[in-house]
């Protein structure tokens, strides 16, 4: 009996590798990119999202990125607002089940889906399906199915990437074991970072210094210390900097002996869970959303971008040179589509702002006006189910989100 439930068991494993590798090998290939140093420094002193009501059109300049095959949409965009996401990118396994399994239990699936994830992927992806800027991914995959899966689906949405260095020989993709119970929704997830932890500080630091993007974005599905090194070489080379703090930091903080972030982030993008964890110790428990945004100000951040759910976004900012502190509301335009529509899936919008928040930051929008912008894209990619498949392209973008609702308005 055993050996039969062993038997039928790897069969089933062996039926989903294979599912999996024949959905791969039929996907269409594409194109590989990489990085070069034939464009100079590009430093700047004043950051797009402090104009406060206009975007920037884009100037001219060299290219930064050789492409190993034909012309696409990015060629024709400007390499000078070039975004690069530095984070993870993981193989999402997912079981749903009417039963969640106890421990030594084992029962029945219901069914098995896979998926491209990781919170650097998705916000990379986010940035490219909107199609305004460039888009490039720093992370690291296995050569393994997975991986290739991975790089195969940043492909189709024009996300760049170094195929050469982003590919590592001996390391397991990371991997996201996630089971769903069926009936509420309830989640176990464990995840395996594999290649994602193998990106070291020098990978980062040789990598942004040679692409000069206009933007750079992280997040913390990365070791700690590289997540940092990417906002220092950010700040180094004149790029807005923005720190997602997701995942919360666990067992450290943001600010220990050697590993100080602030300083080095121009936008501090927390939800309303991760604020509180990491302004643990300032007295949180006792603050308000906005007392806490400025507690961060405080310790050297330009500006704190809250993400609050269907409520939207709050920004604290330093009011220019002034002591001064502007706290501003803003959600997504009145006049916008979506809003009529069900929602179906929170799953990813998080990092649906973060990902449009860069694009139109990098376009010379300004911070609020972006922000606004942002909400939207979240707005949208809630009423679909998934996280990267959910995510609106430009041409799903409604009038109320296009840079041109912005000239109008002027």
């Amino acid at each position: 009996m055993v050996r039969q439930a062993v038997h039928v068991l790897s069969s089933s494993s062996l039926l989903i590798c294979l599912f999996t590798l024949v959905t791969i090998l039929q996907t269409p290939t594409a194109r590989s990119f990489t990085i070069q140093s034939t464009a100079p420094p590009r430093l700047s002193t004043t950051h797009p999202y402090q104009d406060t009501h206009s975007y920037t059109q884009p100037r001219s300049s060299s290219p930064m990125l050789s492409m190993s095959a034909s012309n696409t949409d990015s060629d024709a965009r400007n390499d000078d607002q070039r975004i690069v996401v530095v984070g993870s990118t993981n193989q999402d396994l997912i079981s749903n089940t009417n039963i969640l399994p106890t421990l030594g239990e084992t029962v029945m699936g219901d069914t098995f889906t896979t998926a491209c994830g990781g919170k650097g992927a998705n916000q990379a992806v986010a940035a490219a399906s909107l199609g305004l800027v460039p888009v490039s991914m720093l992370c690291r995959v296995g050569d393994d199915i997975f991986g290739r899966n991975l790089l195969d689906n940043f492909r189709r949405v024009n996300v760049e990437f170094d195929e050469a260095t982003t590919v590592l020989a001996d390391t397991p993709s990371g991997v996201a074991s996630i089971t769903v119970d069926s009936k509420s929704g309830d989640n176990m997830i464990i995840v395996s970072p594999g290649a994602n932890y193998a990106m070291t500080k020098d990978d980062v630091r040789k990598s942004l210094l040679e692409a000069k993007p206009a933007v750079v974005v992280v997040q913390l599905e990365i070791k700690p210390e590289v997540a940092l090194e990417a906002l220092k070489v950010g700040k180094e080379i004149g790029a807005i900097t923005i720190l997602n703090t997701a995942p919360a930091p666990e067992g450290w903080t943001l600010e220990d002996p050697g590993q100080e972030f602030y300083p080095h982030v121009d936008i501090l993008i927390p939800n309303e869970t991760e604020l509180q964890k990491i302004c643990q110790g300032m007295g949180s428990d006792t603050m308000t959303e906005e007392e806490m945004a400025k507690a961060l100000l405080a310790k050297g951040v330009q500006s704190v971008l809250v993400t609050l759910g269907a409520r939207g976004a709050m920004i604290v900012t330093n009011d220019g040179d002034s002591a001064e502190t502007a706290v501003t509301l803003v959600d997504a335009p009145e006049d916008l589509p979506a809003r009529n529509e069900p929602v179906q899936d929170t799953i990813g919008a998080g990092d649906a702002f973060c990902g449009a928040l860069a694009a139109y930051l990098s376009m010379g929008v300004s911070l609020q006006q972006s922000a606004i912008f942002a909400c939207g894209v979240a707005s949208m990619s809630v009423r679909k189910v998934g996280a990267q498949t959910s995510y609106p392209t430009k041409a799903d973008l409604p009038p109320c989100l296009q840079l041109e609702s912005i000239q109008k308005a002027a």
